[in-house]
């Protein structure tokens, strides 16, 4: 009996009813917002167990008039009973095959056999119990389900608010709305799902038996979101972080727009930690940095399948040339745990001053790093910046230490634009970067045919081709072949192929020393540098001068407000 002790009436202090309901919590209960217009308080009971009991009436939904969409109402007990709540089937059940009844038929149409209850006299306190049938077929303007009533049964007045539940398993899968009296006499009416309900109570997913993070975990990041906005439109957020979702979507809330991501990629869950990350940035004043730390497992979002986490992190130096004045536009933005950190504002200088600029700007930004183990220096530049030699600019000027030091990559500043096509293109190459867990790289000697057109086409029809390592100075077309295509690394030396040069043995020894996991390589790079340093001068080695394009299009900063596009 423990199990039906949920259903309620709604009605008066004399123990009149009006509606139904049903216990969520021991506090909360859940009924139509039409049943309770114009109130602020009413009375519940439960029958043949307690009531009338006072309830504060709290509105969640969207109804105003007869007709709209969002006819919700929680009602809230000021002091908690001891029954047992519902038990919420999961939000998803409609849309799953219909069972099969033991020794029945297939049931047609998808059609489900349902039961409910209602308090259609209003001066008697015992419930009426019918049988309902829906299907997906029955589906009404995205929000309810029409159901019918069987024969001999009716939907009349006093049932809306009352839990839909699936016989056998005694689960609830929505609940009664509207009843249509004039035409059918009650014989069809219609229920809000779960799926809908939860749209307009939030802390309904709180109940729900949801299969993504744990409950705690999401109890706590719906609570951290309650009320959050951002500033650009969440569904183009989604669309740009994790990929677009079927049909239109409308998110009502952040919240809304976590749980589909979550619930769109069920076998993805790094995509929602990657939402998570984004949101991170639009939302500075909300903790979702600390609540990742606390519930994402590891490894993160960005990892690779043999565990390596991609949590490096950046100080990244971008940089913009604007349209006039032969001028650039210098941001330094931090990377860290997978998400945009603090960020600069945008400074504008002469081509001279970049330099000065820049490590100006890592000064100041270096104290978010210091003590960590991981941290590295990107160079985010127009594509005819990508061989200066950034590894030679200072860290700390007052001690002239080189950022040599550290980790130095560059990066094409094209690709931090969301609508990029290369930034396109190297996704897709870096996704099959990381599922292979190699580098595999190709070389690319002196001898490679110099036109753009042949290069390019070359790279378009090798999609696995991911790392190309080249023995001396790349020309500038087969550069801009790679990153039209998406090539995402690349290594090469800054010298000149000249006669008699070396470039066919550096290309081996590099691409030999560059054979590991991608996410190792800007590390690998730095020694390779380091030992440059102390080998003889008249010896060649694929350390020297050595620049290193390495370009995660997942670290994405959010472009500068100031910056000119």
């Amino acid at each position: 009996m423990h199990d039906w002790q949920w259903r309620a009436w709604v009605g008066e202090a004399s123990g009149e009813s009006r509606a139904s309901a049903f216990l969520i919590t021991p506090t909360k209960l859940l009924t139509c917002a039409h049943s309770v217009t114009r109130r602020s308080s009413t009375w519940v009971g439960f029958p043949g167990l307690s009531g009338p009991l006072p309830a504060k009436i709290v509105s969640c939904g969207d109804w105003q008039r007869p007709g709209d969409e969002g006819d919700v109402a929680v009602l809230e007990l000021s002091t908690p009973v001891t029954f047992t709540p519902a038990r919420l089937a999961a939000p998803d059940i409609l849309d799953r095959p219909a069972p099969r009844a033991p020794h029945g038929p297939v049931p047609y149409g998808g059609q489900r056999v349902l039961g409910t209850y209602g308090f259609p006299h209003p001066r008697e306190p015992d419930e009426r119990h019918i049988t309902v049938t829906t299907g997906p077929s029955m589906v009404q303007r995205q929000e309810w389900w029409q159901l019918k009533a069987e024969p001999g049964d009716q939907i009349l007045e006093g049932y809306s608010g009352a839990a839909v539940y699936d016989q056998s398993t005694r689960e609830v899968v929505g609940m009664i709305t509207d009843s249509d009296l004039r035409g059918t006499d009650g014989a069809v009416g219609r229920m809000l799902p779960l799926a809908a309900i939860r749209r307009y109570w939030e802390e309904l997913d709180d109940h729900l038996p949801l299969t993504w993070l744990t409950p705690p975990a999401r109890h706590s990041l719906r609570r951290l979101l309650t009320g959050a906005a951002t500033a650009a439109p969440l569904a183009e957020l989604v669309a740009e972080a994790v990929g677009p979702m079927p049909g239109r979507p409308r998110f009502r809330s952040v919240w809304d727009s976590v749980r589909s991501v979550a619930e769109g990629w069920p076998d993805d869950p790094d995509r929602l930690a990657r939402w998570i990350a984004v949101l991170q940035r639009h939302l500075s004043d909300r903790d979702l940095a600390g609540w990742s730390r606390a519930h994402l497992p590891r490894p993160r979002a960005g990892t690779t399948q043999d565990g390596t986490e991609d949590g490096t992190a950046s100080v990244i130096v971008r940089l913009e040339r604007v349209t006039h004045d032969n001028a650039y536009d210098v941001t330094v933005h931090t990377w860290i745990d997978g998400a945009e950190g603090a960020r600069q504002e945008t400074v504008r200088v002469p081509e001279r001053a970049v330099r000065q600029a820049a490590e100006t700007g890592l000064a100041k930004a270096r104290g978010a790093m210091v003590g960590r183990t991981d941290w590295m220096i990107e160079f985010a530049v127009p594509e005819s910046w990508l061989g200066k030699p950034f590894e030679e600019w200072y860290v700390e000027r007052e001690h002239q230490l080189p950022m040599g030091m550290y980790p130095v990559v560059v990066r094409d500043v094209e690709r931090l634009r969301p609508d990029s096509i290369r930034r396109d293109q190297a996704h897709r190459r870096w996704r099959v970067l990381r599922e292979r867990g190699s580098s595999e790289p190709e070389r690319v000697d002196c001898g490679r045919p110099r036109a753009k057109s042949a290069f390019q086409n070359w790279l378009m029809a090798n999609s696995d081709v991911c790392v190309l390592v080249y023995g001396a100075r790349p020309a500038k077309a087969w550069v801009t072949a790679a990153l039209n295509t998406g090539i995402p690394v690349m290594a090469w030396p800054r010298t000149r192929c000249t006669p008699g040069c070396t470039g066919r043995h550096q290309v081996d020894d590099l691409a030999d020393a560059l054979a590991g996991h991608p996410d190792h390589l800007p590390a690998r790079v730095m020694e390779l540098r380091k030992q440059a340093l102390v080998a003889p001068a008249h010896e060649p080695h694929c350390g020297r001068e050595l620049t290193l394009l390495w370009d995660d299009p997942s670290r994405l900063p959010d472009p500068p407000l100031a910056m000119e596009v």
